[in-house]
C-alpha cells in the first residue's frame, strides 16, 4: 500500500486539506482574531454606551463588554461551525480581562483557538445626562384641576404615570424622553420634560386614567442655525369631579365612583348604575360630597318609596326607594341634602 505524505513538510498523512497535511494547513490559518486591547465608552451616570457614532441606552455592564468583544472579532472568511466561550474577569473599575476559547472548521479542518483581550472603559457623561445636568428641557407639563386643588393621591398617580411613560419611551430608543425636574406647587405639579413629544405622551396617558383636557402654548426661546427654537407648555386640567362627589347630570343626581374617560357612578334616585363618556356630559354641576352625608331615621319602607326623618327639621320626607337600599324601617340611613332634594347614599 502506497504511503501518502505532505508535499510541504514530508510527513506521512492520510488526510489532505488544500493538498497539504492538517498541521501545514492550520499553521497559517487563524479561526478568529482580536486586538489585545479594546476600548468602549460608558456613561458613568446612566450606563449608556457610545457605539456606531452615537449614545445608546445601555444594558448590564458585562453584556456591554461582551458586545464590545464580539463586535471586534475578525473571523476567517472560510470558517464555519464556530463555537466560542467567553470568560470575563474584572481587573479594576475600568478594565476587564476577557479570555476566549473557540473551535470551528476551515475547509473541513478542525481548528481550536485560545486568546485573551483587555477591554478598557472610558467613563464619560452621555448627551442625555449632560442635558439633564444642564437643566435642559423642551416642555413643561402643568397638572392642575378645574375649580379645585388636585388631591395628593391624584398627583402621586400622575407622577407615576409620567415616569412610566418616560421610561417606556427610553427603552424604545428615545433618549430625550426624560423628566429633567419635578416642581411641586400648592395648586398642582409641573414636569419639565426633555422633549415636546414626551410632554404630549404624558398628557394623553394621564387623561386615559383621569379624563380632562390639555392645551399647548408654544413660546419662542431662541434660534439655532437659523431655526426658531420653541418650548411648549402643556396645561392639563383634571376634571372638576372626583370619587364621592354628588353631581347633577341632566335630571339625574349621581354619586361619582370614577371619573376618567368615562364617568361612572350610582343614580341616587333609582340606585341604577350610571356611565357616560366624560366629553359627552353637558351642564354638569356639583351638588355635594358623600362625606357630607348625615344619619337619618328610616321611618317607613313602602316598596317604591320610603320616608325618612329630616334630622334638622324633624319633618318626614317621602322619596323614591333606590335599588341599593337594604335597611328596614327604624334603622338609620345616610342621606345628603342638596338643592335637588334629599337622597339616600349607599
Amino acid at each position: 500500500m502506497a504511503t501518502l505524505f505532505c508535499p510541504k513538510c514530508g510527513k506521512d498523512t492520510d488526510v489532505f486539506f488544500d493538498n497539504v497535511c492538517k498541521q501545514c494547513f492550520t499553521q497559517n490559518r487563524t479561526l478568529i482574531k482580536c486586538a489585545q486591547v479594546l476600548y468602549t465608552r460608558i456613561c458613568a451616570t446612566c450606563g449608556s454606551v457610545f457605539k456606531r457614532g452615537k449614545w445608546s441606552s445601555g444594558e448590564d455592564e458585562e453584556k456591554t463588554i461582551m458586545e464590545c468583544v464580539n463586535g471586534s472579532l475578525e473571523h476567517d472568511p472560510e470558517a464555519h461551525d464556530v463555537k466560542l466561550d467567553f470568560t470575563l474577569k474584572p481587573m479594576d473599575y475600568s478594565r476587564y480581562k476577557v479570555h476566549i476559547e473557540g473551535s470551528g472548521k476551515i475547509k473541513g479542518a478542525p481548528i481550536e483557538v485560545a486568546l485573551d483581550t483587555e477591554v478598557r472603559i472610558s467613563r464619560e457623561t452621555c448627551d442625555t445626562c449632560s442635558r439633564i445636568a444642564g437643566g435642559y428641557f423642551e416642555g413643561i407639563v402643568q397638572i392642575r384641576a378645574d375649580k379645585r386643588i388636585p388631591t395628593s393621591e391624584e398627583l402621586g398617580k400622575c407622577t407615576q404615570i409620567a415616569e412610566d411613560v418616560a421610561s417606556r419611551s427610553r427603552v424604545k430608543g428615545d433618549r430625550l424622553s426624560f423628566i429633567a425636574s419635578i416642581l411641586e406647587l400648592d395648586e398642582g405639579v409641573d414636569y419639565y420634560v426633555g422633549s415636546m413629544k414626551l410632554g404630549k405622551q404624558i398628557c394623553k396617558a394621564i387623561i386615559d386614567v383621569y379624563g380632562g383636557k390639555f392645551l399647548e402654548s408654544p413660546k419662542l426661546v431662541g434660534q439655532k442655525n437659523g431655526v426658531d427654537l420653541y418650548r411648549i407648555t402643556f396645561a392639563l386640567r383634571l376634571p372638576e369631579f372626583v370619587r364621592g362627589d354628588i353631581i347633577i347630570v341632566g335630571d339625574k343626581v349621581i354619586e361619582v365612583q370614577n371619573c376618567g374617560k368615562h364617568v361612572t357612578g350610582i343614580d341616587l334616585e333609582t340606585g341604577k348604575r350610571f356611565m357616560e363618556n366624560f366629553n359627552d356630559l353637558i351642564d354638569v354641576k356639583k351638588l355635594s360630597r358623600k362625606q357630607d352625608a348625615v344619619l337619618a331615621v328610616l321611618v317607613a319602607d313602602e316598596e317604591r318609596t320610603i320616608q325618612v326623618l329630616d334630622p334638622e327639621t324633624y319633618e318626614t320626607i317621602t322619596i323614591k326607594r333606590p335599588e341599593f337600599l337594604s335597611a328596614e324601617a327604624g334603622n338609620e340611613v345616610k342621606i345628603v341634602k342638596t338643592a335637588k332634594g334629599i337622597f339616600v347614599v349607599p
